[in-house]
């Protein structure tokens, strides 16, 4: 979901703020358990994501066990 390295992109979150708000919109009109993202995730992207989101944030890799 990310767009890439760009002007408005957070290096923190992997994504840019409105994004972010569109996928915790989602995720809560799913009723989602988690956020699976297919890029890698740093630690830091993680917890922010995960607050953010409020569920667990994950990268794919996280899941597979290559991450």
């Amino acid at each position: 979901m990310s767009d890439g390295v760009g002007a408005g992109v957070s290096s923190r979150m992997l994504l840019r703020h409105g994004k972010v708000h569109e996928v915790a919109h989602a995720a809560d009109r799913t009723d989602a358990d988690a956020v699976v993202f297919t890029n890698s995730l740093t630690e830091h992207q993680r917890l922010s994501l995960t607050t953010l989101l409020g569920r667990p944030a994950v990268g794919l890799a996280d899941l597979l066990g290559s991450g």
